[in-house]
């Protein structure tokens, strides 16, 4: 939704035909104008109808539909036929009844709190179903009036009763206790006992075309035509009324302002307030701000403040506001500097020059723009400020310094414009003033009744625009860049002495420093606060005065009143301390003006309050009027309203529409009969509130707080809307609050609603979810009993490898130890063989060494020396003996080869010699006979002799092989 063009003006000018300059406008100068366009509310351009329920909602009879206004939301609700509403009234109880085109209901809040409509074309008899427009609609307790051209149709809440016209209804509406209609040719009518009764003198009015019938009054009720004027009944009498209205004005509604006051829409004029009693009008036009002249309808609201429906949108005039606006003479935007009423008349300096008005009543003051003329010798040239000293009214200008009188200014001092007129003394009448100008400081002597320049005072020459007189008679001066001044006259006041003080000296910058007496004591308003001077450390500080309220605020303008309040403007705003008068010890309260924001004139505030009930502000386009006393006295209580809770998941849904008081209390309470539960899906909500005070619409700031989700309330913040998304499922409480400019909060409205779980956190869910994770439980601890038995196999079977391995690693060692013995076995029988065959030669020189013997012995018969050959035979003996010895060794190492063979077969066959010993052995050594017999020194047939007696010594058969034998023992 876009935001809502305001369009606050501050320019406004009276129409210049005869006939308006005829009439003062009610007031001093005129009320804001706030307009809405249709792109604003998103509708048709004309609206019809203007009427406001019990919580300030506003409603316009639209020709898209009714479209509802809360005071930052607009909402329409168009017909079911998309009809134009024509007409419009809310009933007591919240009903808004609607007319249109062949239609005929109302609109009511639903379960949801969304206006929904009802029609009630049903409810009429079957005679009557068809019918052309519905122009006016009247409420009278239970009974609802629906006027067209030729019938009027009453509802008395079930049924429907038709009153047909005597030719034409023109108007109807109530006034009063009383309904009353126009007819074309009966005149005035009015409803008692059941039935359309005339009124006397009635017919005064018949054939005239009728635009309101307003009460004013106990006994008073004002008809407004369209083009005749306005006629007064009173005690059966119709009368008109003498120019109180433009004669060529084609009126197109009317409603009551108060009881001296009534409003009328015109087709060309806009909107006029009209006062009955002083025949005088207020027009509110497009040069007054209105979007156009064609009004259509108007209303007044439960503020007091007045609506306009127009040809092209709507507008809405702060009528009621304490705070109005003054353009200042002819020429449009003039800023206004400094205000001043003097000798009844209202003196207002502005770029153009010094502008007064004369005053008919000091203490209620009506001024127009019209009323304002240009004080001869001032004209274009810029009029800065005003002053009364000594009973006459001084003005320091561009040119100089000047005597006002009347509508003349006198020229005192010229050669340099004058900011500042300060006088020396309290005392009156005050014989020195000294003028702050452009160049320095200058002296006006008052003798005589009147003024006369003393010239410039001698000094260093500076721009001197504020000013203030301390208790010591030093002047302090303060410029905005350079700092401040302490100023010392001289005795006869024509020379000065100065000191300047700079941030080196207390103060918190250079820059932006201004100096105004205020309850009789010096204070410099600086950028970080309030400081004052401390004589005896030459140095400012922080002064204590108002810390409370001002603290460390950035302060550029100050005032003191006549009833010693305080105004100010500063960073935060423009407003006023209040001192009660009555009681001293009381706190002062501190008002804001925010309707004033941004339009004051930057650098030149100026505020001038004559009375608490004129206070003359200085704008950038005039003056603001500001009626402080019915400013402060007149604020209605801040409200806050929830206008709309929408949720979204694949589409948006409302399931809030801002009606049903008691829906949202039962929801605040929290009661489960009228909680909304919503699907888990719909977890993203779009909240609207506001709050339906329209005159001070833009100050109004809002906390919420989202009950189950945020953690605390949000800071004030303007914004009209909260959103939210991903919540998570449970119960929440929206509530939002709404705070004025005043800090004052209004009531919590809160709205309860739950999110259900999704599928997957519902019981069942949860329960299937505990079974699924017993299952699994039980399936892991399968799983894991299966895995550990598949590791125990696994290590089993890693242990069996590895004992394999390792019987091989043993057997694989064995089998080298075994080698190793084999080898070291087999390095042993090569050693016994190499000793065996060593013992072998040495039995075969002994057969050797036998033959020999034999030969010398045979020799020893030939011989011639037989001494030398016996001693030959002797050494052959000694080697054959040595032999000998041989065969032992022999035969030691042959059981070691042999497993203990000759020692085995000893003790199986002892019979066998030691002959039959060694020839077992040779042929367990597997010898030939030949090479037994060549051992043993004996012949092959010896040997075979042997070998014969040996196997019959061991009783053998004759097929058994001795070799065969010897190898199995």
């Amino acid at each position: 939704m876009n935001k809502t063009l305001f369009n606050i003006l501050l320019f406004f000018r009276l129409l210049s035909t005869c006939c308006y300059a005829a009439y003062a406008q009610n007031g001093c100068g005129l009320p804001a104008v706030v307009n809405y366009t249709k792109f604003d509310y998103h509708g048709g351009s004309q609206n019809w109808g203007i009427g406001q329920d019990k919580h300030g909602v506003m409603y316009f009879a639209n020709n898209d539909g009714l479209l509802s206004y809360d005071g930052s939301h607009w909402k329409l609700y168009p017909l079911p036929n998309s009809t134009v509403i024509w007409s419009l009234a809310v009933s007591d109880d919240g009903k808004i009844y609607v007319g249109g085109q062949d239609e005929i209901g109302y609109f009511a809040p639903g379960s949801n709190g969304v206006l929904t409509y009802t029609s009630l074309k049903n409810n009429i008899p079957e005679q009557h179903k068809k019918f052309a427009d519905i122009w006016h609609i009247a409420i009278m307790g239970s009974r609802v009036f629906f006027q067209g051209d030729d019938r009027i149709f009453e509802y008395n809440g079930k049924s429907i009763r038709v009153h047909l016209s005597n030719a034409q209804w023109f108007f109807m509406a109530r006034a009063g206790d009383h309904i009353y209609a126009v007819d074309r040719v009966a005149g005035l009518l009015q409803f008692d006992n059941n039935q359309w009764a005339p009124v006397p003198d009635g017919k005064k009015i018949a054939g005239m075309l009728t635009a309101g019938i307003v009460s004013m009054g106990k006994d008073s009720v004002f008809i407004v035509s369209r083009t005749n004027g306005i006629f007064l009944l009173h005690n059966n009498s119709i009368s008109l009324q003498p120019n109180n209205l433009p004669g060529h004005l084609y009126i197109n509604g009317a409603a009551k302002v108060n009881d001296a006051e009534l409003m009328v829409a015109s087709s060309a004029g806009g909107a006029l307030v009209v006062d009955i009693r002083n025949k005088t009008w207020q027009t509110f036009s497009n040069d007054q701000g209105l979007q156009n002249n064609n009004a259509l309808s108007v209303f007044k609201d439960a503020s007091g403040n007045l609506w306009t429906g127009l040809n092209s949108g709507i507008s809405y005039i702060n009528y009621n506001s304490a705070i109005r606006y003054l353009q200042v003479g002819k020429t449009n935007n003039l800023p206004g500097y400094s205000a001043s009423i003097f000798n009844n008349r209202l003196y207002v300096a502005t770029s153009n020059g010094l502008y007064s008005a004369l005053l008919t009543d000091n203490k209620n003051i009506h001024v127009t723009q019209d009323d304002f003329a240009l004080v001869k010798n001032t004209d274009n040239r810029e009029a800065w400020n005003l002053a009364v000293i000594n009973g006459h009214l001084l003005l320091g200008s561009d040119n100089g310094s000047y005597d006002v009188q009347g509508n003349e200014a006198r020229l005192l001092s010229g050669d340099a414009g004058s900011w500042y007129f300060l006088p020396l003394s309290s005392v009156f009448p005050v014989q020195d003033i000294i003028v702050g100008t452009y160049y320095g400081l200058k002296r006006l002597r008052y003798e005589d009744n009147h003024f006369s320049d003393e010239g410039k005072i001698e000094g260093t020459p500076d721009s001197y625009r504020f000013m203030a007189l301390d208790s010591n008679g030093d002047i302090w001066a303060s410029h905005p860049y350079r700092g401040i001044y302490r100023v010392s006259l001289s005795q006869d006041k024509k020379k000065y002495a100065f000191h300047l003080y700079t941030s080196n000296d207390g103060l918190p910058s250079t820059l932006n420093n201004f100096v105004f007496k205020i309850k009789n004591q010096v204070l410099f308003a600086t950028s970080g606060g309030l400081y004052e001077f401390n004589t005896s450390t030459n140095k400012f500080f922080l002064s204590r005065f108002l810390s409370s309220v001002f603290g460390r605020m950035k302060i550029r303008y100050l005032m003191e009143d006549k009833e010693g309040n305080i105004w100010f403007c500063g960073e935060k705003g423009t407003g006023v301390v209040h001192f009660s008068s009555t009681d001293t010890t009381r706190a002062p309260q501190v008002t804001y003006f925010p309707e004033l924001a941004g339009q004051l004139l930057p650098k030149f505030e100026n505020i001038y309050a004559y009375n608490p009930e004129n206070v003359f502000i200085g704008s950038e386009k005039g003056l603001i009027h500001l009626n402080y006393q019915r400013y402060t006295s007149a604020k209605q209580p801040v409200a806050v309203r929830l206008g709309m809770v929408k949720t979204t998941s694949k589409s948006d849904s409302t399931i809030f529409g801002g009606y049903q008081d008691a829906y949202l209390a039962a929801s605040a309470s929290g009661s489960g009969k009228h909680l909304l539960e919503l699907p888990s899906a719909y977890n993203a909500f779009h909240f609207e509130y506001s709050s339906p005070v329209y005159d001070f619409q833009q100050s109004i700031t809002y906390s919420y707080q989202l009950e189950g989700y945020d953690p605390d309330w949000s800071s004030w913040d303007s914004k009209t809307e909260k959103d939210y998304t991903n919540l998570p499922n449970g119960k929440y409480t929206f509530r939002v609050k709404a705070r004025d400019y005043q800090h004052n909060e209004s009531t919590v409205v809160s709205y309860s609603f739950i999110i259900k779980a999704p599928w997957y956190k519902t019981i069942w869910a949860m329960l299937c979810y505990m079974a699924i994770a017993a299952g699994l439980v039980l399936l892991v601890r399968k799983y894991l009993k299966h895995k550990l038995l598949i590791q125990q196999q696994k290590f089993e079977d890693e242990q069996k490898k590895l004992k394999y391995i390792h019987h091989l690693e043993l057997e694989k060692n064995e089998k080298e130890i075994i080698k190793l013995q084999n080898e070291k076995l087999a390095q042993e029988v090569l050693l016994k063989k190499k000793e065996l065959a060593n013992t072998s030669m040495h039995l075969m020189e002994k057969a050797d060494t036998l033959t020999k013997i034999k030969e010398k012995v045979s020799r020893l018969n030939t011989d011639a020396n037989p001494d030398n050959n016996i001693k030959s035979i002797t050494d052959l003996i000694k080697d054959a003996e040595k032999i000998n010895a041989n065969w032992d060794v022999f035969a030691a190492h042959f059981d070691e080869l042999n497993d203990d063979f000759l020692n085995k077969l000893k003790k199986q066959y002892p019979q066998l010699t030691n002959s039959d010993l060694k020839v077992c052995a040779y042929i367990k050594l597997n010898l030939s006979t030949k090479e037994i017999a060549q051992l043993l020194n004996i012949t092959v047939r010896g040997v075979e002799v042997s070998r014969y007696r040996i196997r019959k010594k061991m009783n053998l058969p004759t097929e058994q092989s001795l070799s065969t034998f010897f190898n199995q023992i």
